[in-house]
């Protein structure tokens, strides 16, 4: 059975959909982190039948934006990244210079005038977005480690006082950050398209875990008595977790 894709406009937003076809009963609509599923029944493939779902898809994703604005906003597009570009993360813009070379893997360097150079394989058979997105993603990893090391240690000193086992900048999209039990904190990379009191939000979220491991009560008084406005940046996070990103 084969998958077949649609871009459904839906207020504007140009929606892409993944029509799967299987054994089911009943047509279904899932909102993945990529792509709207549209799961129909086997032997709707083609024709008036099939046009029939996807009105049916259509109409089902615009009530539900009618309830939840934001709800799409996933769906905004993906970034592409071109020669010369502006690529703008903590406060920071880059030009990025792209070149080919003969080699097999893609390289990326900062140079001293903001210049991000990014040489790709001249052989064209890859997703050269996809190897352009990886390289960014590395370099920032390695560029704001020193910055959220600086940031969580301000906060344990001010706050908190604890001994913390690690601190890593990694690409995650499952969340913003996490706090092992072994005092490992990990933040997303992501971040560093938020507001830098929303990044100083997440630092002081992970660090209240080494308190308290839940979301109790008590953890909360922790990061309002420290941040009383930390809903307005949860808000944010919630609201732009699309936009945040590469």
């Amino acid at each position: 059975m084969g998958d077949k894709l649609h871009l459904l406009d839906i207020d504007g937003i140009k929606v892409p959909v993944k029509i799967v076809v299987e054994r089911r009963q009943s047509t279904r609509v899932a909102l993945g982190s990529k792509h709207v599923i549209l799961r129909i029944p086997k032997g709707v493939i083609f024709g008036p039948s099939i046009e029939k779902h996807i009105t049916w898809a259509t109409s089902w994703l615009r009530q539900l934006r009618a309830k939840r604005p934001e709800v799409l906003d996933r769906y905004l597009g993906v970034k592409e990244y071109k020669d010369g570009q502006v690529f703008a993360i903590g406060g920071r813009s880059f030009v990025l210079d792209i070149g080919y070379e003969e080699r097999e893997s893609g390289y990326i360097k900062l140079e001293e005038d903001a210049r991000l150079k990014l040489n790709l394989p001249a052989r064209r058979n890859y997703d050269e977005q996809k190897l352009i997105r990886s390289l960014l993603i590395k370099f920032c990893q390695k560029y704001f480690l020193k910055d959220v090391h600086q940031r969580v240690d301000y906060f344990n000193r001010t706050y908190f006082g604890k001994d913390i086992g690690s601190v890593k900048l990694k690409y995650n999209r499952s969340n913003w950050g996490s706090c092992s039990t072994g005092k490992n904190l990990n933040f997303s990379v992501r971040l560093y398209f938020a507001p830098t009191d929303v990044i100083d939000y997440v630092v002081v979220h992970e660090l209240a875990h080494l308190v308290e491991m839940n979301h109790s009560d008590k953890f909360w008084k922790i990061v309002g008595d420290i941040l009383p406005d930390y809903r307005i940046k949860e808000k944010v996070l919630k609201e732009n977790s699309a936009k945040f990103d590469f």
